[in-house]
């Protein structure tokens, strides 16, 4: 199976399980980030769309901020 970053796995080529963000200590400061953003249920599971999951990843990793945090611009 393939990884995406903080080695969770993905799931048919584009989504992330949300019950594996759930085990990361930071899965409050991501659910804040994602408020408002699409999901998908398959099989009354939530799963999350692999680029938004990337593009929380490289913002959180490059600055410590999310896409709704204060002063988040990527530059």
């Amino acid at each position: 199976m393939q990884k995406t970053y903080f080695g969770l796995d993905i799931y048919q080529d584009r989504y992330i399980k949300e019950a594996d963000i759930k085990k990361l200590p930071f899965y409050e400061f991501w659910k804040e980030s994602a408020k408002g953003s699409t999901y998908c249920k398959i099989d009354n599971e939530a799963y999350i769309y692999l680029i938004d999951w990337e593009s929380f990843c490289h913002l959180f990793i490059r600055t410590g901020k999310h896409r709704m945090s204060k002063s988040s611009k990527v530059t």
